[in-house]
């Protein structure tokens, strides 16, 4: 019987094959995940678009300049909606770094509008010395969380 005896080279080439190998899955993995944290950046713009929708129960206001009214938010429920320019101003990010050997990829909405030198988001979410918070954030998050996990798990 014969035994065939490798050399260093045909091992070293073999090590090479593998690399390529493994290094073309890793990147497949990541495209994959990628592509789902764009689809899950869109489910946190939906849960936002849905939970700064309806109707709220607190006072009721002029819109100025017209004849029509709307229902503010009371304290601790989700802004009202009264121009619907916050609402649909969210923009979709995703964030993809690859580090040492290391992947993240990061999904999340943005809404930039200001008021004065404010984020309006911010001012809505915690408050002021003169209007109690009206949070929305954890609410967006809570809403989106499942749909995404379900997201993830399709790549396993």
């Amino acid at each position: 019987m014969l035994k065939k005896v490798y050399s260093g080279t045909d091992t070293f080439a073999a090590s090479k094959a593998i690399d390529k190998v493994i290094i073309s899955k890793v990147r497949g993995i990541e495209g994959k995940v990628a592509a789902m944290t764009y689809r899950a950046s869109n489910e946190l713009r939906t849960a936002a678009l849905y939970v700064l929708r309806g109707q709220r129960s607190g006072r009721v206001y002029r819109v100025p300049f017209t004849k029509k009214h709307y229902t503010a938010s009371k304290a601790g429920e989700s802004p009202a909606v009264r121009t619907g320019i916050f609402r649909l101003s969210w923009v979709t990010g995703v964030s993809v770094q690859r580090n040492a050997g290391q992947f993240e990829a990061r999904a999340a909405i943005k809404n930039g509008i200001k008021v004065g030198k404010y984020v309006l988001g911010d001012i809505l979410e915690n408050g002021t010395g003169k209007m109690a918070a009206r949070p929305y954030k954890q609410k967006i998050i809570d809403m989106a969380a499942p749909k995404i996990r379900e997201l993830y798990k399709s790549l396993l």
